[in-house]
């Protein structure tokens, strides 16, 4: 005897995608914001080549932060770091991507609500979004190994991740949309 399958084990699937996909929508929306700003702010030559370089961290400031005159040195290194060793076609680049790449995850979060809500077309949405994210995450992989050993240290680790984590989530909602196709022709035969 055949089980009769209701429908309920494609949306649990459906269900528990589309909260992680609204997390981690939330989360890289915020970080590849993050990333924008950074590359739209930092501009200029970097401190460690200007003739009066020092560190400025005025008392008042660090009180008020509550860092250490040694905290406020390595930000200006970090910040630094980032100005000696992009090239000249990287921030330009890391700006369109990551304006893409924004816009992306905020749209995976509400495509993530629609698998929730098991609209008919979330599943073609959070692939198109997810492909989309998987795309960013390509060229600015491509992008980061061809720049310099300092971007690649700082950037190269969170890319990848990324990758495989759009990657996952890509291959999980195709084969829930497999899934679905599969209970849906056995229902038929029944």
């Amino acid at each position: 005897m055949q089980k009769v399958h209701t429908g309920n084990e494609a949306s649990a699937w459906s269900n528990w995608i589309g909260i992680i996909i609204v997390v981690l929508g939330v989360y890289l929306t915020a970080a590849h914001g993050n990333e924008l700003m950074i590359h739209a702010v930092l501009d200029g030559e970097p401190a460690i080549v200007q003739n009066d370089y020092f560190q400025d961290c005025p008392r008042e400031d660090l009180q008020r932060d509550g860092i250490t005159q040694v905290m406020c040195t390595q930000a200006t290194r970090n910040t630094d770091t980032i100005l000696l060793s992009r090239p000249d076609w990287y921030r330009g680049l890391q700006m369109a991507l990551m304006s893409v790449g924004t816009l992306l995850a905020f749209a995976s979060i509400f495509t993530g609500v629609a698998l929730i809500e098991q609209r008919s077309w979330s599943g073609i949405a959070a692939i198109v979004v997810l492909s989309g994210l998987l795309a960013v995450d390509l060229v600015g992989f491509l992008a980061t190994v061809n720049s310099a050993p300092l971007l690649r240290q700082l950037y190269l680790w969170h890319i990848l991740l990324w990758f495989f984590i759009h990657a996952l989530l890509l291959v999980a909602v195709l084969a829930c949309r497999e899934n679905e196709k599969e209970l849906e022709r056995q229902e038929e035969v029944l």
